[in-house]
Order: structure tokens, then C-alpha cells, then sequence
């Protein structure tokens, strides 16, 4: 039996303000062109607001599953 817990994206307004302004914060730190910051400002307020998604799998006791073999 598989379980599957996911996490969805919801921010306020609030949270996505912080977010650009915490990006140009990045950004200013940094020598980059004009064109350069357009690019990047939508891949760093991307990455700062993205949440992870977890995966559970749930085994009987004892059964081992891939990847948590004990060496």
C-alpha cells in the first residue's frame, strides 16, 4: 500500500511581495544587465515561493523498502 501526501501552492499577497523583494535583494547583490535581472527575477521569485511535495510510503513492519536497505 502507497500513501502520497502532497503539498499545494497558495500564497498571499503578502508572501509573493516578500518574495520579489527578497529576489531583487538577491539580485542587487550581484553585477547583472538589465537583461540579465529580467530573466532571473522570475526564476528566483519562482524558486523562493515554491513549496516541496512530500511522498510517504507506508509498508508493513518490518519489510524494507527500496532504497532504505540498512547496510
Amino acid at each position: 500500500m502507497n500513501a502520497r501526501k502532497t503539498e499545494d501552492h497558495h500564497h498571499t499577497p503578502e508572501q509573493v511581495n516578500d518574495y520579489i523583494e527578497q529576489a531583487l535583494v538577491l539580485l542587487d547583490a550581484h553585477e547583472l544587465t538589465a537583461d540579465e535581472r529580467a530573466h532571473l527575477l522570475p526564476v528566483i521569485v519562482t524558486q523562493l515561493a515554491s513549496k516541496q511535495i512530500f511522498y510517504e510510503q507506508v509498508a508493513p513492519m518490518g519489510l524494507a523498502l527500496p532504497g532504505n536497505a540498512r547496510h
